[in-house]
């Protein structure tokens, strides 16, 4: 319980320091840039370290290509149906078919589930959510763009820029050093400063979350914002635990971690370039804004559901 009321005063902390002025405009983007080079590649390190390499790991490392392709299926029938325009659709494809591994997912993963299992946060993401948005994401919006074949070569380029990001994102590199040092025992202050940084995460992560939050009314964009949001924070999670269960016959915790990961809120990446290739930018803000709000009341009855499962 005290991991949760951690983060639900770091969330609430931060929405108040926006409500009130007490910090300038834009102070979200530094405290982000805080916690990615500071305060998540300890962790990762640690959970390199620790995490089993057997084949459990196969199901949180495909979770990222199941969800953008049930979304395909699922936001390609609503598109139909609903008389959405390609735009929409791509919107919807970038911002709900992918989750929000690690900024929201790994805090939660640690405050319901305990830093033990936060390894699954890295392995949904580092091959899962980073590539997918890298190489069909990015050829997604490319093709559907309002710009057409102009933009062919620039999404390329953007391939080639996002897998060089991922290689040089402090994470995944910690990610890499910690499997690489595994048969290398460290020293005990050295296991025990990096946790102390990392226990760092949880706060500052919700803070700026709490922070950049912002939520309005849909107006005309409620149909596939409802649409979206029942997919990614409903339907997503259920095709998980779909597939760990009847397709790898594994209903364990790391399973269950990886149904929760399912279930975070849209992905702020994808929305943004959403928002960049010209895919309905006002839905992509919607999705983010509405779609992490309810997730902090979501995320606690999946992981309710999951531990009587």
């Amino acid at each position: 319980m005290d991991s949760i009321f951690v983060a639900a005063a770091s969330l609430f902390a931060g929405i108040l320091l926006r409500l009130l002025g007490r910090l300038p405009e834009g102070s979200n983007r530094i405290m982000a840039g805080v916690v990615i080079q500071f305060c998540v590649p300890p962790v990762a390190f640690l959970a390199a370290r620790t995490m089993p390499l057997t084949a459990e790991v196969f199901l949180p490392g495909s979770m990222a290509w199941i969800l953008f392709a049930g979304g395909f299926l699922f936001f390609g029938l609503a598109a139909r149906l609903l008389g959405l325009s390609r735009q929409t659709f791509g919107c919807l494809m970038l911002a709900g078919g992918m989750s929000n591994t690690i900024f929201i997912g790994l805090p939660m993963i640690e405050a319901f589930y305990g830093p033990k299992l936060a390894y699954v946060a890295f392995l949904c993401d580092n091959p899962g959510t980073s590539i997918v948005l890298a190489v069909p994401g990015v050829l997604l919006a490319s093709h559907l763009s309002s710009q057409g074949e102009g933009r062919s070569k620039g999404g390329r380029d953007a391939i080639v820029s996002a897998l060089k990001r991922m290689l040089l994102f402090p994470p995944f590199q910690a990610l890499m050093l910690g499997l690489l040092l595994r048969p290398v025992a460290l020293p005990d202050w050295v296991i025990l400063g990096l946790t102390r940084i990392g226990a760092t995460l949880v706060p500052l992560s919700l803070l700026t979350v709490g922070f950049g939050l912002s939520l309005r009314l849909p107006g005309a964009k409620a149909k596939p914002l409802a649409v979206g949001l029942i997919y990614k924070l409903v339907l997503a999670p259920a095709l998980i635990w779909l597939v760990a269960a009847r397709g790898f016959g594994n209903t364990g915790l790391v399973a269950q971690v990886t149904v929760f990961e399912a279930a975070m809120p849209p992905m702020v990446l994808g929305a943004i370039l959403a928002t960049d290739s010209g895919l309905d930018p006002d839905l992509a803000a919607l999705m983010v804004g509405i779609g992490t709000a309810l997730s902090f009341l979501t995320l606690p009855l999946w992981h309710g559901l999951l531990a009587g499962m």
